[in-house]
């Protein structure tokens, strides 16, 4: 992975001493550096599936009750900052002439900050239970049985995809110098990502993981 022309000094000055330093107490600072940057984008390949099938399936069942157009819906708490959020989707898809925007095009403009808030107790009464109904249930991580996941459960595999999505999207480091430390964040993260897609739709959670190549990437760590 490494270019025998390049020193250290060209990385530093090209991406700054700074961010350099993280990658410093490795033998081979460029390799671990390159290393991280393909890894983070694995990660990003995947989120961006978790992403998509989450807030479809909000989607889905949150519309079958509040209407296509539920995120501007009385019933359902939104507070200023989801307000916020909304908007400014509804700005980016296209209001012309004092006409909505498809709702399609307003739900692919809300970030994933949004969908991520959406799972705190603020809609535990509205949108939750309207998304409990449509989950899978998964084999119990401990004893026997089966385990459909509480509003608890879901948020704190949210969480963990969302800052992860966040420090690889702002190409922030996912290296660790403790090697045990780094492996237990990335597998808990890799786990997050099956137990989210499993719960919504098991089928495109097996395809997810068909087609992901954090894992070999991840074997490949100078």
């Amino acid at each position: 992975m490494s270019s025998k022309n390049i020193e250290a000094t060209d990385l530093e000055a090209w991406f700054s001493s700074e961010r350099m330093k993280t990658y410093s107490f490795h033998s081979d600072p460029e390799a671990l550096y390159l290393w991280n940057t393909h890894v983070t984008k694995a990660f990003l390949e995947d989120i961006q599936h978790v992403e998509v099938l989450l807030r479809n399936c909000v989607h889905t069942v949150v519309s079958s009750k509040y209407g296509q157009r539920w995120y501007i819906h009385p019933a359902i708490p939104f507070d200023q900052q989801a307000k916020k959020s909304i908007n400014k989707a509804e700005r980016r898809a296209g209001i012309t002439k004092g006409q909505a925007p498809p709702p399609g095009r307003v739900i692919a403009e809300l970030s994933f900050d949004f969908w991520a808030y959406l799972f705190t107790n603020t809609y535990a009464s509205t949108i939750w239970p309207l998304v409990k109904k449509s989950l899978v249930a998964t084999p119990a991580s401990k004893g026997d049985g089966i385990f459909v996941p509480s509003l608890t459960d879901f948020k704190r595999e949210v969480d963990e995809v969302y800052k992860l999505r966040n420090r690889c999207a702002h190409h922030e480091p996912i290296i660790k110098q403790n090697r045990q430390r780094e492996n237990n964040r990335l597998d808990r993260a890799q786990k997050a990502i099956i137990l989210l897609t499993t719960w919504i739709d098991p089928a495109a959670s097996a395809w997810i993981s068909t087609h992901s190549r954090i894992t070999d990437l991840r074997n490949t760590r100078p």
